[in-house]
């Protein structure tokens, strides 16, 4: 649990600074992709993936940009190298496993996708063009919004989720070149799971099953965060450690009031972009709340709207901190790390430095949570996607024609 870390700067700009001043990973050896079929705890059956001699590329899709010259500046997110992984401290016999779920290999079709033609990842050999020592020829399209955790509740975080690390045997227990090991590093980074909570039969379960429970039942599964198991989107915390103080780190002991003293930043240390999983969730039925939540969650759910389960969304640290767990009306955990629960205890889910200018690439397409009939829970993700699809600007920056123009696309999403 971390409370809130507001950057100095507006957030527009934040990440791309962050890129600047910490550098991000280049761009690219190949991987070769295996017809495989089998089950996962992460969306399902795991769909049979194209031999290496006939792939799905980004041609085959009759999709635009498979060119990576004709993105702009920022190249669109591609997988990691084995070598890249093993020099980061990550198991990669662990990682290939069927349950780990690793584009490239599996999930090329089901969810995040909605609909069973719609590919989450393309072989596109532009990818190594320019780093073939850390990056794979396997282009992500599928493209995760979450909420950036520094208050401000903007839905402009959007991200990679290439795989899930199940236990602690996914890492080697080897440390890197700084002489750290990613699992301490990874530790600091938290995405906040909101998985749904009102089962089949309409109950609303008030505690999750296994480990980070209260061991009664009814309880809410835990073993996949697949998008149609979560009520609302995710939220990442990609901004808290700045090293001059300015957010509450402190981690040379000299800022008054600190609130972290964590020696690691996101982008310049966590070069996989990978998270710890932080579930959470209500302790109170939203149809019987009481006198002490009843008006939190209702003030909740007037300011941010409501997810799938009734329950008000969540945006912030403050949200979830001040208001919900401190007044006894939500919770959150961490699976145990050995695997007892049978979900993702770690995910390698980079954050793109600065979406803009081609990082969404013209045949990406946007992972959000939606209601049955198709729509977005919080419709601001999908008007940020489709500005920096069609225009590589964020919708603020829009003029007003173009603004009306991403607005138009986003509705038929």
């Amino acid at each position: 649990m971390n409370s809130t870390r507001k950057h100095a700067s507006g957030l527009v700009y934040a990440l791309a600074s962050a890129a600047l001043l910490c550098g991000t990973v280049p761009i690219a050896t190949a991987q070769t992709t295996t017809t495989t079929t089998t089950t996962s705890p992460f969306g399902g059956t795991v769909p049979t993936v194209p031999s290496a001699s006939e792939p799905v590329t980004s041609s085959s899709t009759g999709l635009p940009g498979s060119d990576l010259s004709a993105f702009g500046f920022n190249p669109p997110p591609c997988d990691f190298s084995d070598n890249f992984y093993t020099e980061n401290g990550i198991d990669v016999g662990h990682l290939d496993l069927a349950a780990a779920g690793r584009f490239g290999l599996f999930r090329q079709f089901g969810p995040p996708a909605r609909t069973s033609t719609q590919a989450n990842w393309v072989v596109d050999n532009n990818c190594t063009a320019d780093s073939p020592n850390t990056r794979t020829n396997v282009r992500i399209l599928a493209t995760t919004g979450g909420y950036v955790d520094d208050g401000t509740k903007s839905p402009t975080d959007f991200i990679s989720i290439i795989a899930f690390l199940l236990n602690q045997k996914f890492f080697t227990g080897v440390a890197d070149a700084r002489q750290t090991q990613m699992v301490d590093i990874v530790s600091h980074f938290e995405a906040y799971a909101a998985l749904k909570q009102r089962l089949s039969n309409g109950t609303f379960a008030l505690t999750p099953c296994g480990t980070m429970g209260t061991g009664k039942k009814p309880c809410f599964d835990v073993t996949s965060v697949a998008t149609p198991r979560l009520r609302q989107d995710w939220r990442f915390a990609s901004n808290r450690n700045s090293i001059d103080g300015s957010n509450g780190n402190d981690p040379l002991g000299k800022v008054s009031g600190a609130v972290s003293n964590s020696p690691f930043g996101y982008f310049c240390d966590d070069l996989l972009g990978m998270w710890i999983v932080t579930y959470f969730w209500f302790t109170v039925d939203p149809a019987n709340p009481g006198p002490v939540c009843g008006p939190i969650l209702a003030s909740l759910a007037q300011t941010n709207g409501v997810s799938l389960d009734g329950t008000p969304i969540i945006k912030t640290a403050d949200e979830l901190n001040n208001q919900l767990e401190a007044n006894g009306c939500g919770a959150e955990g961490n699976e145990d790390v050995s695997g007892k629960d049978g979900g993702a205890v770690w995910i390698v889910c980079p954050s793109l430095p600065d979406p803009r200018n081609g990082a969404i690439a013209a045949d990406a397409f946007l992972d959000s949570v939606r209601k049955a009939d198709g729509s977005a829970v919080d419709f601001g993700f999908n008007r940020e996607f489709a500005a920096l699809q069609l225009f590589g600007k964020f919708f603020e920056e829009l003029s007003p024609s173009q603004q009306t123009q991403a607005s138009a696309a986003a509705v038929n999403d």
